[in-house]
């Protein structure tokens, strides 16, 4: 399919993701009752539950499924090719490229991109996070092949 078959800008105001820190919480919940069933408690045990308790508090709030000041609150897909422009929660704005690393399938978005200033973010989105529709265009769009960088391009 063409970059011809969709020509209107997909412009998505995002929201944090309800679903994904539900997935997060739902880990390490899973994580959690695993390792007490395997280890009794003992000096390894706690050493377990304080790394636990370590990555609850840095997944909890990340900018990956939508919060904090990184976060990716507004990505626009321009219509005249794989044009990306990315605006995180502070209002900052960069042009944006789609790296080939970004997974489609129909329960997650994963969208990598690499910014005009050679850095790197992602977001994921789970279908909380934005109008159905909008999402639903840009799952098609992507797996048109149209949206990724080419390599060494």
């Amino acid at each position: 399919m063409s970059s011809n078959a969709f020509s209107a800008t997909i412009d998505l105001r995002l929201r944090p993701s309800l679903r994904g820190m539900q997935l997060v919480v739902g880990l390490h919940v899973l994580a959690a009752s695993l390792s007490m069933i395997a280890q009794p408690p003992d000096h390894l045990g706690l050493l377990l539950s304080g790394l636990l308790l370590v990555s609850w508090f840095s997944l909890r709030r990340h900018p990956v499924i939508g919060f904090g000041k990184k976060a990716l609150g507004r990505l626009t897909w321009h219509a005249d090719g794989p044009k990306w422009s990315v605006e995180t929660a502070t209002g900052a704005a960069s042009d944006a490229t789609l790296l080939p690393s970004t997974l489609v399938t129909r329960f997650v978005l994963v969208l990598n991109f690499k910014l005009a200033d050679g850095s790197r973010r992602s977001r994921a989105l789970f279908g909380d996070e934005a109008d159905p529709e909008l999402l639903r265009r840009l799952r098609a769009r992507l797996k048109s092949g149209d949206a990724l960088a080419k390599p060494g391009a």
